[in-house]
């Protein structure tokens, strides 16, 4: 392998991504909820990840912050 291709590995090993536990989304999107903040991140946390309703109220969200949300999972 050249030298150039071996750099090119290498400089692609080094980059580490962004890595999300399912937890810590849920507890990201009540914390978008409760503040008000319903953006395009959050709309596709929820999308990426196929959070249920069950899960966000396992979870400890009321039914009034459910219903602000619902037409976003369904």
């Amino acid at each position: 392998m050249g030298k150039s291709k071996k750099r090119i590995f290498n400089k692609n090993t080094d980059l580490k991504g962004s890595t999300f536990k399912r937890d810590d989304i849920i507890s990201q999107i009540l914390y978008d909820i409760r503040s008000n903040n319903l953006n395009d991140k959050t709309r596709n946390f929820i999308s990426l990840f196929g959070i249920t309703i069950e899960e966000l109220s396992e979870a400890g969200a009321a039914y009034e912050e459910l219903s602000v949300i619902k037409h976003l999972i369904y």
